[in-house]
């Protein structure tokens, strides 16, 4: 094997290694997590019939590879997430009545946002560990009753795992793809927020949750969830992040203003 994806003429061949991934991932892949997750993407989208969903026909499936649809991109930017609403719930809704295993527990945004404030603590302060703690604690106060669960890509951004072909927008790479009960809202808000210029697009929010016929939970639970998943993307800096001070700056004055920013935040059209 000469690396972890091989290309031919037709088709993408993706292996289930360790060999080139380092840190977690290289935990992940060599567990085969990351790859049973991909498995499980596949098998559940092949038994759905899917309008909007596109992602790449799956010729090969076992515990050692994937043989996949290799996909032509156009040049035509990639359309407008709001166009992209009705791709992202068929994703989540994959995850319908499916079980979580524990690999799904282990990776869920509360265990990283955990693992994140432990870990930059000193950094935070403690005001913003305080409504960490006490957002997590409405998440799961004023959670729905109902047991339904939602897929969530977690690493689904417009410039990255997906791909724009003649035939429409396709979705990529489900390595790091969990099974949820809370943070349906994990994919959206990740394409609503321009993570560089700290600006979120919360119309966008409102109409998925809106669309995915959410917009009569509990208003606790809808903006603790959006306060999580809005913190867990800055929680983990890289070393060319850390060495940045001005942008440092910036990213605790808008964690600092997180609470405000959701509190008023309301769901209803």
């Amino acid at each position: 094997m000469k690396s972890k994806v091989e290309l031919s003429d037709n088709f993408v061949f993706k292996y289930n290694t360790s060999r080139y991934s380092s840190g977690l991932e290289w935990v992940t892949e060599l567990l085969s997590i990351n790859h049973q997750r991909e498995l499980r993407v596949y098998s559940w989208h092949v038994k759905n019939k899917c309008r909007y969903l596109l992602i790449p026909k799956i010729y090969e499936m076992s515990n050692t590879h994937l043989k996949l649809e290799k996909l032509t991109e156009t040049n035509k930017p990639v359309p407008s997430v709001f166009n992209l609403i009705p791709n992202i719930i068929e994703f989540s809704l994959l995850g319908y009545g499916k079980k979580r295993k524990i690999s799904d527990f282990i990776s869920s945004p509360s265990q990283s946002v955990v693992r994140g404030i432990l870990k930059n603590f000193k950094f935070l302060g403690f005001k913003i560990i305080q409504s960490t703690f006490l957002n997590l604690f409405k998440l799961y106060k004023f959670k729905p009753t109902y047991n339904k669960s939602y897929l969530i890509h977690k690493d689904l951004k417009i410039n990255q795992n997906m791909v724009n072909t003649s035939k429409g927008v396709y979705f990529i790479d489900f390595g790091s793809s969990i099974i949820t009960k809370n943070y349906f809202l994990a994919d959206i808000v990740e394409l609503a927020t321009d993570h560089y210029n700290f600006k979120v697009n919360f119309e966008l929010i409102k109409e998925y949750v809106i669309k995915i016929n959410a917009k009569d939970l509990s208003i606790d639970y809808l903006r603790s969830q959006l306060y999580l998943l809005l913190l867990r993307r800055y929680l983990h800096f890289s070393k060319v992040g850390w060495a940045d001070t001005n942008n440092m700056i910036k990213v605790k004055k808008f964690l600092s203003n997180l609470d405000d920013l959701v509190l008023n935040l309301k769901f209803n059209k």
